[in-house]
């Protein structure tokens, strides 16, 4: 049997690799094996099922995380049975583009050469191999622009673009300069959750890394973090947030998960020197109005400040209203207004009640309305009606003909 050591000199001649500059030795088995181990509940805590299983998608399937390959660095990858080039294919495809070429080889026990052959990795799983006694594909480095599965890669694309002889546009923007187009991505990837359309959601959350990676090399330049800063802190919350699945600690429920992630919080703001003032502190300036009002009858209700039942809170939006009313019967615009806006307050804190999220609801709500509109615009124009000269009770039974269509 061939060592390692054999193998790298058959190949460093086969493949002629320049080793000054790195190389990859690595089992195909160890690479098919790579996946993490399923983490272990703490003694006496109840088994939590994967996101899938739980949302009821299907099974749960375990990423290759990490990827046991630099995809930037040349690989050997060997076996001394014929390897199962399918399942080979799969795995290198999550970090290699399919056109990428590799180069196969077969030794007899001697380390005589009796097969070679050079194809695309999408040819891979089709290949056959003959009878032999090791086995060697080498996987030639990726350039940093064709590596576009990986962080990396994006990264090294957006440093190009804010670098020397980048791109004039990107090195005049700033962190102030892109902040409307950050918040314009978060929007956009709103948009494809509310449609669901799972295509759009990949292309958007990639638009919006664009934004993270951007900022992070900004930061860089100026001295102040690196995206590797980004990402250790990031990482490190979640690994310390999370102590019932990275430590040992055992809980008893979803509710005193977020009781510690509080705590924790807490914890965190102090190391730093810093304390916040009012229990409400922490919500950010720019949430939409909705959004806030849900925000801080969250964090008051956690100290205790809320209502004892579901049924005291319709009795409060049915007060509110009331008020409104009152307000609206006697004219006061500024009455109007203020218990306009309790209204919708209370209501946020209904939302929580019935566990479903206010923004979202009234998002959705938005979404049906654009459609039902639309639908009726074209189904106006259809009949050869023009939709700003219809009366109140054709619009209505327009109206009422697209309800009865969209479920």
């Amino acid at each position: 049997m061939l060592t390692s050591g054999q193998i790298l000199d058959h190949a460093v001649e086969l493949f002629g690799i320049d080793i000054t500059i790195g190389v990859q030795l690595h089992p195909i088995a160890h690479l098919l094996d790579a996946a993490p181990t399923p983490g272990i509940p703490a003694e006496g805590a109840a088994e939590v099922a994967s996101w899938a299983v739980t949302q009821g998608g299907g099974p749960y399937t375990p990423p290759t995380v990490p990827f046991p390959l630099r995809p930037t660095v040349p690989a050997i990858l060997t076996a001394a049975t014929a390897p199962d080039l399918n399942a080979l294919a799969e795995r290198l495809r999550l970090r290699y583009p399919a056109e990428h070429q590799l180069r196969m080889a077969a030794l007899d026990a001697n380390g005589a050469l009796v097969f070679t052959q050079e194809l695309g990795l999408a040819e891979l799983a089709a290949a056959v191999l003959p009878a032999a006694d090791a086995f060697l594909i080498c996987v030639p480095a990726l350039a940093p622009a064709a590596d576009q599965r990986g962080l990396e890669g994006l990264h090294w694309v957006v440093t190009r673009l804010l670098g020397p002889g980048g791109c004039p546009w990107d090195v005049r923007q700033t962190q102030q300069s892109l902040r409307a187009a950050l918040l314009e991505e978060t929007h956009e990837v709103l948009e494809a959750i509310d449609t669901g359309d799972q295509h759009a959601l990949a292309e958007e959350l990639g638009d919006l890394l664009i934004s993270i990676v951007a900022h992070s090399e900004m930061a860089r330049q100026a001295g102040d973090f690196r995206l590797e800063d980004v990402l250790e802190l990031v990482t490190s919350k979640l690994i310390g947030r999370h102590p019932h699945v990275f430590a040992d600690l055992t809980i008893d429920g979803e509710g005193q998960v977020l009781h510690n992630w509080e705590q924790i919080k807490a914890a965190e703001l102090a190391a730093k020197g810093k304390t916040r003032a009012s229990a409400l502190d922490g919500i950010p300036p720019t949430l939409p109005a909705l959004a806030t009002a849900q925000k801080l009858g969250k964090k008051a209700a956690r100290i205790g400040f809320n209502w004892r039942s579901v049924d005291q809170v319709w009795n409060k939006v049915a007060e509110e209203l009331g008020e409104l009313r009152s307000a609206a019967a006697a004219n006061d615009r500024a009455g109007v207004a203020e218990e306009f806006g309790d209204l919708l307050f209370v209501l946020g804190r209904l939302a929580a009640w019935l566990e479903i999220d206010a923004e979202t609801a009234l998002r959705e709500a938005n979404a049906k309305f654009r459609r039902r509109f639309m639908a009726v615009e074209q189904l106006a124009a259809e009949r050869g009606l023009k939709i700003s000269e219809l009366d109140g009770m054709t619009l209505a039974t327009l109206w009422n003909e697209i309800k009865g269509l969209d479920h």
